[in-house]
This record gives structure tokens, sequence and C-alpha cells, in this order.
């Protein structure tokens, strides 16, 4: 197991001892209760609060929120003897007893999640769902997509307030090569502008297990989306019995009464896998 701070690694274990809170004052007062009461015995505070004694100070100093207004989990566990902690948003999904994988870093004397892969419900937990060679993809079609949309409206506006004639012509060189120029230069940056241009994710993809992790795209995988599309795909199938009245409203899903921002780091791979997008090799 690697000493060195910020570099990943993989670990594989049960859940044990899972505390997730939508609050980082909420988190550190269950495992820590110390803070804001005084319990009758000494000792359940002790048996309590001893496995994550020495990581507190470090899980409160990791996890500030950059945003506070930024709706996201935090969590802390046990796994193999050591504490695991992070945030994602769609933590709360993480279930206690259940085998994960999971990408972390050390930090002092705790691990700090960075990715986590759970078998038994299907879903990867990722602050970012594209690996490099992805990223590089959707800067390409981005870029394409801004050439289209932008070179025929600037074109159509050289054209009417330009001269007539064949300097018209001429003038149309001026849009076409500006868009050319800043499309291009957009393209060959891959993924600028993107949410992860470091090799990150790449690197969590790969730890996980997913064959050729620069080019994981999940992003059209969150748990939210892909249960909206089966909910779509169960109103079109049965449309004519619902307008009938010969079937009953179809229910809609729990997890779509919710803000799709509350889930939105958690992804359903094993779709994915059934729609031929990604391998999972372990």
């Amino acid at each position: 197991m690697p000493h060195d701070e910020d570099e990943l690694f993989l670990i594989e274990g049960v859940l044990d001892q899972l505390y997730v809170e939508d609050a980082l004052d909420k988190l550190m007062a269950r495992i820590d209760p110390q803070r804001h009461s005084k319990p009758t015995s000494k000792r359940v505070v002790v048996a309590t609060a001893a496995p994550f004694a020495q990581a507190t100070g470090i899980i409160e100093r990791t996890l500030v929120p950059s945003d506070p207004g930024e709706e996201r989990d935090y969590f802390a566990c046990r796994m193999e003897g050591q504490v695991v902690f992070g945030s994602f948003a769609g933590a709360g999904k993480l279930k206690q007893g259940h085998r994960v994988k999971v990408a972390v870093s050390r930090v002092g004397e705790a691990l700090r999640a960075h990715g986590i892969l759970d078998p038994q419900q299907g879903y990867v937990w990722v602050h970012h769902p594209s690996g490099s060679a992805a990223d590089d993809k959707a800067g390409r079609l981005f870029a394409l997509w801004t050439f289209c949309f932008a070179y025929p409206c600037m074109a159509a506006m050289f054209w009417l307030i330009g001269p007539e004639g064949p300097d018209a012509l001429k003038l149309q060189l001026l849009p076409l090569i500006s868009c050319v120029v800043l499309c291009a230069s957009m393209a060959l940056t891959g993924s600028w502008g993107m949410l992860a241009p470091s090799e990150a994710p790449t690197r969590i993809f790969g730890l996980l297990g997913f064959v050729d992790p620069q080019r994981v795209d999940l992003l059209q995988y969150r748990i939210w989306w892909v249960e909206m599309c089966k909910f779509r795909e169960r109103i079109a199938v049965n449309k004519k019995a619902l307008r009938s009245g010969r079937m009953k409203p179809i229910a809609e899903p729990e997890l779509l009464r919710e803000s799709s921002d509350r889930t939105r780091h958690v992804h359903d791979y094993r779709q994915a896998i059934a729609d031929g997008k990604v391998v999972v090799i372990r």
C-alpha cells in the first residue's frame, strides 16, 4: 500500500460502519459524538468514535466544501481496517455490507475515496464520468458543432451588411477563416474547457477494472437519466392503453422525484455494459 499522499491505488473490501450525511458538520457529529453532547456513558462514546478518532480532523479539513451551495453527501466508513471517507452526490446509495472496489489516495492516517464500484448494485461513483480520450472526443465534437452553428450565422450577417458583387464573396472569407481558426484551436486542444482535463479520471477507471479506461464515457449513464429513459420507454410502449384507460397511470419512480443533481455522481455501469459502451474485466 503506497504511503505517498495523492498517489491513487485500489483497495477492495466490505463497507463497514458506514456513516452518510448531507452536510459535513452532521457527519462529524455522528463519528465524533463528543462534539455536541455529553453522553451518560463515556465507554459508549469511546467504542463508537474510536475507529475514527485519529481521522476526524483529517476528514473535516479534507472535505471542506468548495461550494457551500452544492448538493452532495459526505461519508466515512471502515474497510479492511482502514478509515475511508469522501464526498459524492449520491453517496447515500452506498450500502453497508456490500463488497466494493475503491480508488483511494492516502491522507494522513485515512484514505480518501475518488471512485467506488459496487458490483452488487452495478453502480460506480465518480466525480467526472469520462476518461481522457473521451474528453478529447467530446471537445472535438463540440468544436464541430460550434463551427456548424457559428459559420452560417456569421456568413449570413456578413452577406446582409456587406457589399454586393465579387467583393461579397471575398468578404465571406473573413467569417470562414475566423471560425476555422477558433474551432480548430478548440479541437486540437481536445479537452479544452472540459471538467477534467487531467489524467485522474482515466487512472480511476483503470484501477476500478474498466477496459480501455481512457475511452470510458458514462455521461449518459447517470442513474437518474437511465431511470428517466426507462420510464419514458414504458410510457411509449403502453401509450395506447394509457390513453384508452385500459391501463392505470404508470407511477413515477421514486428516484425521479428527487433532483437529478442529488445523484449526479452515481452511474449505472451495468447498463453501459449491456449497451456495449464499456467493458469491465474484474
